[in-house]
């Protein structure tokens, strides 16, 4: 009897937490925000919006979401004068789609979902948060396109959807974020080329299309990105030289054009980046003389030329790069130079 008893026991505080369960999801789902007078109730229902397509049931942290009246309060959301300003969820598990509803968040400013497991696409309708200013999506489960909607954001500074499954090519609208600092769409499965417009971002600092698919040949537009600091392009199917205007970049640290398909000579122009400081060209299909300016970058780390068919006979360039990329003699493909009477080399740059 006494198992029995103490079964029954168990089985009815079971049925105690279903219940108490039951009950809170209902009173989630029935949350009322007209109740709410810190933020309008349009900007309150897309936050319960974001709650119920974003599995908030899972959320590592949802202090607050749905049980106060006081939204401004809840795990991730900043308000300023009576508005949603903020909204930061990053590293909380948000899965499930990101709702259209947030459309209502018309004066948010951040939005940050990184390193989440939202899925589905990007809704067009993040076109109209005109007043956001960083946008960070990286390391979702992100499938469709970049909405070209995204172009309309014109006080965005950050756009950050590194590391999704975006397909298609990158928007040329793109080019109107004129105010954008940073700019990641690394490792998805962008596609296309690098659009020209995007040598309108004269604020531009970082830019990152690493691991993707993208084809064609490098804008010399880009050579307009002055105040570029890092560029990385490597592991793409880019094709063609590289544009003697990326020389114009004088406050680049660090260029990636490693494993595309890009031919042609280094260009001299290189040699005028004197805050490089790592260098990048391996994997490639360049070809002839390495121009002496290189050895202008004083501040130079790391180069990696590597896996081209490149060669020099000026015993101080030699000198210069075993000093910052071992040796590179051997590593070209096929490593013919040595052997090739020297009075042909100069040929392979005409």
């Amino acid at each position: 009897m006494s198992l029995l008893r103490h079964l029954t026991h168990l089985a009815l505080a079971l049925i105690a937490i279903l219940l108490c369960s039951g009950q809170i999801q209902l009173a989630l789902a029935d949350f009322d925000c007209n109740t709410v007078s810190e933020i309008p109730a349009s900007e309150c229902q897309a936050l319960v919006s974001l709650y119920n397509h974003a599995g908030g049931d899972a959320w590592i942290n949802s202090s607050g979401w749905l049980i106060s009246n006081t939204p401004c309060s809840w795990y991730g959301v900043e308000c300023s004068n009576g508005h949603v300003t903020s909204l930061s969820l990053s590293d909380n598990n948000v899965i499930g789609s990101i709702p259209a509803e947030l459309v209502n968040l018309s004066n948010l400013q951040k939005l940050f979902f990184r390193s989440n497991q939202l899925i589905g696409s990007i809704p067009t309708e993040l076109g109209n948060l005109t007043s956001l200013q960083s946008l960070d999506f990286y390391s979702n489960q992100l499938t469709g396109g970049i909405p070209a909607a995204l172009g309309n954001l014109t006080n965005l500074q950050r756009l950050n959807l590194a590391i999704n499954q975006l397909i298609d090519s990158i928007p040329a609208e793109l080019g109107n974020l004129t105010n954008l600092e940073d700019l990641y769409l690394s490792r998805n499965q962008l596609t296309g080329s690098i659009p020209v417009e995007l040598g309108n971002l004269t604020n531009l600092q970082d830019l990152s299309l690493n691991s993707n698919q993208l084809t064609g040949s490098i804008p010399t537009s880009l050579g307009n990105l002055t105040n570029l600091q890092w560029l990385g392009f490597w592991r793409n199917q880019l094709t063609g030289n590289i544009p003697a205007e990326l020389g114009n970049l004088t406050n680049l640290e660090v260029l990636y054009l490693s494993r595309n398909q890009l031919t042609g000579s280094i260009p001299a122009d290189l040699g005028n980046l004197s805050n490089l400081e790592e260098l990048h060209l391996n994997n490639n299909e360049l070809m002839g003389r390495i121009p002496n300016q290189i050895m202008n970058l004083i501040n130079l780390e790391s180069l990696d030329i590597c896996d081209n068919h490149l060669y020099t006979n000026d015993p101080d360039l030699v000198d210069f790069l075993n000093s910052k990329a071992g040796d590179w003699e051997n590593c070209q493909t096929p490593p013919f130079f040595k052997a090739m009477p020297w009075i042909l080399l100069p040929l392979l740059n005409e």
